[in-house]
């Protein structure tokens, strides 16, 4: 039984080995035994590169324009809501006054038809009592009721346009703050591509600045489908770098649930044969590790 378990071993080692090997990425390496018992130190192998959680922040052109202001340079900290990039606000100023303008007349137009509405009321209730009184006849009191209640329609009109000049305003207001481009969090710049005087549109597209946030290094694992059933979420792994071999802890926080083709491999005819699933890995204390680094992971028995 024992000869048994140590020919299954070492049959999976040769396994990793065989898929290691395969295109021009550096060697994954196969198992480790310890002890005397054949039992490996790890139960998979994986490829996978450093990340930070929800990934590179990217920042492009909202509105068309020409940048009139640029703020920060590579490697400077952000906080969520600084203005990195200005468009020329001109344009956009120009039509809030404009609706600021409108707003003014809607509301001066509505004020003067409330300034009539009082005396418009007195006239109509003395004309209704000389009618009781017979002094005047039914038509006039007919007539001022009537006056009154097309000044009211009136108001209400004018109510509405108010209404409407005032979301023009808010719109405006909009459209000004859209040529400002801000950190949606907080970390630090990575790339500033917007130059001064540079027109910008939005069709063109193209990053203005790149953002690395202020989260934990992750790691994108590509777990091939013969491993899955062995690694859990929680599942412990050391991560170790291409670089320099340095090793991290890490543990699994999510697998995901569609398999692919390979990203991380060289080889064209690998990356199509290969069926891998994606694990992402929290790491500790790994912030000197940067972003798009090439690292191999060893997934631990569970409980280790």
């Amino acid at each position: 039984m024992i000869r048994f378990y140590h020919f299954v071993s070492a049959l999976a080692a040769a396994s990793v080995l065989a898929l290691a090997a395969c295109g021009k990425s550096p060697s994954l390496p196969a198992p480790a035994a310890t002890g005397t018992s054949g039992a490996t130190a790890f139960v998979a192998i994986a490829r996978g590169k450093i990340d930070v959680e929800g990934g590179i922040v990217r920042l492009a052109a909202t509105r068309d324009g020409v940048v009139s202001e640029v703020r920060g340079e590579i490697g400077d900290a952000v906080k969520a809501g600084d203005v990195l990039v200005a468009l020329d606000p001109k344009p956009a100023q120009i039509a809030l006054d404009a609706a600021h303008a409108e707003l003014a007349t809607a509301n001066a137009q509505a004020s003067l038809m409330r300034a009539k509405l009082p005396a418009l009321r007195q006239r109509a209730a003395r004309v209704a009592e000389a009618s009781q009184a017979g002094a005047t006849s039914g038509q006039s009191s007919d007539d001022a009721n009537q006056a009154l209640t097309e000044l009211r329609a009136e108001i209400s009109v004018a109510d509405a346009n108010a209404e409407t000049a005032r979301q023009k305003v808010k719109q405006a207001e909009y459209e000004v703050d859209a040529r400002q481009l801000r950190a949606p969090v907080a970390g630090h710049i990575v790339a500033r591509i917007a130059q001064l005087g540079a027109a910008v549109s939005t069709q063109a597209g193209g990053d203005l600045v790149e953002i690395l946030p202020d989260k934990p290094r992750i790691v994108r694992a590509e777990l091939n489908e013969g491993f899955v059933a062995k690694v859990k979420v929680g599942q412990n792994a050391e991560v170790s770098s291409d670089v320099d071999g340095k090793t991290y802890t890490a543990h699994v926080s999510r697998i995901g649930d569609v398999f692919g083709p390979s990203k991380l491999t060289e080889s064209t005819q690998e990356a199509t044969d290969t069926r891998d699933v994606e694990c992402i890995l929290q790491l500790e204390n790994a912030a000197d590790l940067r972003i798009g680094q090439r690292v191999q992971v060893r997934f631990l028995p569970t409980g280790k």
